[in-house]
Parts: structure tokens; sequence; C-alpha cells
């Protein structure tokens, strides 16, 4: 380890500690990711959390290791030892004081974060990482799940299949009111549709508590789901979409997801074409497609009206 760092280190001198910024970022390179596990040491500690000494030299060195890696572009050579030290984070408390201040270990967690997620691009950085960012969804920290989600939703744009294995763990930080991570979903479903499919109307039921372009994601998901014919959990979510229906911001997609269950099962949609036909009359631009269902469930005549069901 390069002798400035071992020693700020070894003693937690903050008075060197600002020393480090004056070398250059190749003149450490080779001591990050030893430095890193000596910063994982000494935030284990039994008194870290209050020892001010220690947590300010542990944030400049830091501070200090995560813009050399930036500049060296060394972020593949020590991501393992930079995913230890955040991964280490979990093992303590993680949620903020009564001042809404973070915890020494939630700041710690939050400046590696965006070191480690920013590189949401690169596939064996993201291996190592995923794991573990998942598992800060669930540690009571608002804000570092909201950054948290943030990078998994570029993650997910990049690499779906390395958040596939923990959609489990997604949907249900989506479902204690996570509502960033929706945008996931879709992606997700393509590559691991059951965690998804089976708590489809759990996730519908979210539907009056988001805002629009939310509801646009859970609604993308639906339309998915409907292309896959998976019946037996989209028949339970029929009602909810028609009570959305006359939202003008979804009823095309609504009426997308019900004419596409009306091609292969008829019967799914026999019992609501009073309300359809209602909603038809009600907002006349929906009436080509509200009679598209009405083609393949029943029959209407020239005024729309239904007069026989097969």
């Amino acid at each position: 380890m390069h002798h400035l760092f071992g020693l700020v280190l070894a003693q937690r001198d903050l008075s060197r500690a600002g020393d480090l910024f004056s070398l250059d970022d190749a003149e450490i390179e080779g001591s990050l990711s030893e430095a890193l596990e000596q910063i994982r040491i000494i935030s284990s500690s039994a008194d870290y959390q209050t020892n001010d000494n220690d947590q300010a030299v542990v944030e400049i060195c830091i501070t200090r290791i995560t813009t050399a890696i930036r500049e060296t572009e060394s972020i593949e050579k020590h991501g393992k030892a930079l995913v230890a030290l955040w991964e280490s984070c979990l093992e303590h408390n993680l949620k903020p004081s009564g001042k809404d201040e973070d915890t020494p270990h939630a700041k710690i967690a939050s400046d590696i974060m965006s070191c480690i997620l920013q590189n949401y691009n690169r596939p064996p950085v993201m291996a190592l990482a995923v794991p573990v960012a998942v598992k800060f969804l669930q540690m009571g920290n608002k804000e570092l799940c909201r950054n948290m989600s943030s990078y998994l939703s570029l993650a997910a744009i990049a690499e779906a299949e390395l958040l596939a294995d923990h959609a489990d763990a997604i949907v249900k930080s989506v479902l204690q009111g996570n509502s960033l991570l929706l945008r996931v979903l879709p992606a997700l479903y393509e590559k691991q549709p059951r965690p998804m499919a089976r708590r489809l109307p759990e996730l519908l039921a979210l539907m009056g508590h988001l805002q629009p372009a939310e509801q646009h994601h859970l609604l993308r998901l639906l339309q998915l789901v409907a292309r896959r014919k998976e019946l037996g959990v989209l028949k339970e979510c029929i009602p909810c979409l028609l009570g959305h229906l006359r939202d003008p911001n979804h009823s095309d997609i609504i009426l997308n997801i019900l004419i596409e269950v009306s091609g292969y099962d008829p019967t799914a949609l026999a019992a609501f074409l009073p309300e359809l036909k209602e909603i038809g009359e009600s907002f006349p631009h929906l009436i080509g497609q509200t009679a598209k269902i009405f083609g393949a469930v029943g029959h209407v005549d020239e005024g729309g009206n239904v007069f026989q069901i097969s």
C-alpha cells in the first residue's frame, strides 16, 4: 500500500488524510483494493458509530479512492474490494436517526453506490454489484433505496438478465411502495415472468396510488402478460382494468389488453360487455376499439347494441 495511505489508515490520522488528494491517481491506483479492505476493518469496529475521527478519516479516504477509480477507469480491478466494503454496511444500522441524518454506514453505502452502479453498462461489475444492491432495498433507508432504484432501472435497460434472478425482491420492494422500480418490471418479466405474474393483482391494486408515468409502466407489464396468454391471473385484473378505462391517459393501452384477451378467451369478457358498451357510448373515440371486443365476444348491431353473446 502507498505509504501515505498506510499511515492515514493505520493511525486514523485525520490531519494527514487531506494530503491524499495531493497524490496522482496513478500513484495510488495499485493500493486501492488494500485500502478498501482496511476501511472495511475500521468501519466494522465496535466503536465506529460513535468515533467521529474514524468516520471523518473513512469518508475522506473513500472519496479519494472512488475519485481515483473513476479517473483511472479501474472499477473492474477494484470492484471486488469495493463491493465487499459496500456489503459490509448491510450488517449495520442504515435507518436515519430522528433528525433524518444518515448513519455512518449509510454514508459509506451512499458514497460507494454511485461509484459502483454508474457502471451499469459493464456486466462484470454489475454481476458483482446487483446481488448486493437488491439487499439495500429492504434496509429501511428511503433515500438510499430511491437512489439504488434509479441505478437499478438503468441496469435493467442495459443488462436485464442480471436482475432477473432477483425479481422476487424487486417485486416485494414495489409492493412496499417503491414505485421507482415499476419501470424495470416489463424488462424483468421478459426474462423471469413468474414472480410478477403471480402477484399481478397485488401490483394492479397500486394503480390508484401511482403517478401517470408509473401507471403506464404497470400497464405495459399487463400488456406483456396478456400477450403471453397468462389468463388465470389476468382474469382477476379485468374488473380493476375496467375501473381505469375512463382515464384518457391509459384508455388505449387498457383496451389493447382487453382486445388481446378477447382474441383467445372471449368468455373472460362476456360479463363485462354492458360496461364496455356504456364506456363506448360515453367516450366516442373508444367505440372502434370496444367494437373489436364485441366482435370477438358477441355480436353488435349498427347502433352498437349487443344482441347475442357467443
